[in-house]
């Protein structure tokens, strides 16, 4: 028992340096989604609906890239592929605070989406080539916690001092650390194997026609739309619509971008520690399903309460409680996926996984803004909470897809 707990811990040490690499990394991006609906005019943008673009648009542009990133990974090693990666954020990032006008942020958004891929493809695969059945949750909760801390660090930090020094200081700020990180790749993410490619394209072709699988990726695709795109995007501005109003504490002006910052930081602080929690705990003979069924009704119920005219300071912690239940669906998602993942049909189902999960994330901003345009806000949260309840009561109905999916992948 001793040895597997030390065996456990050394595999989980490489995991935790790649999502403290990749949070530095972040800063940048992580900044925009409550600095740019707020102060899209100063970077001579033109509408709101111009900020849901800028914010898909590293996501759209992931969308090929995802089966191209998982060839690449065939060629060269994970630390490669996360050296690239940070050089690409750093640079990225770094100008974000000297560019100006719609077509140019859209060049460096497009940019950092090959950054995200190599991120989050290289992660995935040094997962599964460390874990096991009895740790996969566990070690999905841990990266995901941690990483997250530079959505935590970006949003807070950068939307405060944003507000105190201008964009152009802190966006140079967070692209020289993430520069800073590139020695810390080759010091502690390992050399890991290349990923090997065995299936043949008729399994590809019976494995996407499968109906658990089709059914887990629409689910993944809609989550993601609802949840990590649209919401993310929006935040700032619901909260700039809900309340109107800034205040003053010691001197800083605490605006909706201030607002939303202090959310996410309170979510990604949770969420580092409870991540890991609730992946160990569907680790176990429960499994994941029902903490996906009761984590997709909560999240609608508190996305469909935004609506109500409450406190607000109740209203806040609403939010706060949409924030982390979308977090901790992340860590769930990832593990339900990670799961099948085995054997010639593993780079195959993380791609598509990938993919299909950036489509939904892509789609967000825009849906966001344009139902916003057309229908209203409101009404946009309305829907995207029924949309939540309807998925967790198709899987109520559903039973067990991953106990469907180990059975057919196993045969």
């Amino acid at each position: 028992m001793i040895i597997e707990q030390t065996k456990e811990n050394k595999d989980l040490k490489p995991i935790i340096f790649l999502a403290l690499i990749t949070a530095v990394s972040l800063f940048g991006d992580s900044m925009l989604y409550v600095v740019l609906p707020i102060h899209w005019n100063d970077v001579g943008l033109t509408s709101l609906i111009e900020v849901g673009i800028l914010l898909s648009a590293n996501r759209f542009v992931r969308l090929p890239l995802g089966p191209l990133i998982g060839w690449l990974y065939k060629k060269i090693s994970i630390r490669t592929g996360v050296f690239l990666a940070v050089f690409i954020a750093g640079i990225t990032t770094l100008l974000y605070g000297w560019v100006d006008g719609f077509y140019s942020w859209l060049i460096l958004r497009c940019i950092w989406g090959v950054a995200w891929s190599l991120f989050r493809l290289g992660s995935y695969f040094m997962i599964l080539e460390l874990s096991d059945d009895q740790n996969r949750g566990h070690f999905m909760g841990t990266y995901n916690g941690l990483y997250r801390i530079g959505s935590l660090v970006g949003m807070l930090a950068g939307s405060i001092c944003v507000e105190l020094f201008g964009l152009r200081a802190v966006a140079t700020t967070f692209g020289v650390l993430a520069f800073l990180v590139l020695p810390a790749v080759y010091r502690f993410v390992p050399k890991a194997k290349k990923i090997k490619s065995e299936e043949a394209p008729l399994q590809k072709r019976l494995l996407i026609k499968l109906p658990a699988l089709q059914g887990t990726l629409i689910s993944v695709f809609l989550i993601g739309m609802s949840l990590d795109g649209m919401l993310t995007a929006t935040l700032s501005h619901l909260i700039d619509v809900h309340h109107k109003t800034s205040f003053m504490f010691y001197e800083i002006i605490i605006g909706a971008a201030t607002l939303a910052g202090v959310l996410q930081a309170v979510r990604w602080t949770l969420g580092s520690f409870m991540s890991p929690w609730l992946g160990r705990l569907s680790d176990r003979k429960w499994g994941r399903r029902p903490f996906f069924i009761g984590s997709l009704a909560l999240a609608a119920i508190f996305m469909a309460v935004t609506n109500f005219e409450i406190p607000f300071a109740l209203w806040l912690l609403d939010l706060l409680a949409l924030l982390i239940v979308t977090t901790l669906l992340s860590t769930i998602m990832d593990a339900m996926v990670s799961d099948i993942a085995f054997g010639s049909a593993r780079t195959f189902i993380m791609t598509t996984y990938v993919v299909v999960s950036d489509v939904g994330a892509s789609m967000g901003p825009l849906f966001g803004y344009l139902s916003e345009h057309f229908i209203g806000l409101s009404m946009t949260y309305w829907l995207s909470a029924m949309l939540l309840l309807l998925l967790s009561i198709t899987w109520f109905m559903k039973g067990n897809v991953a106990m469907r999916w180990n059975t057919i992948v196993n045969q």
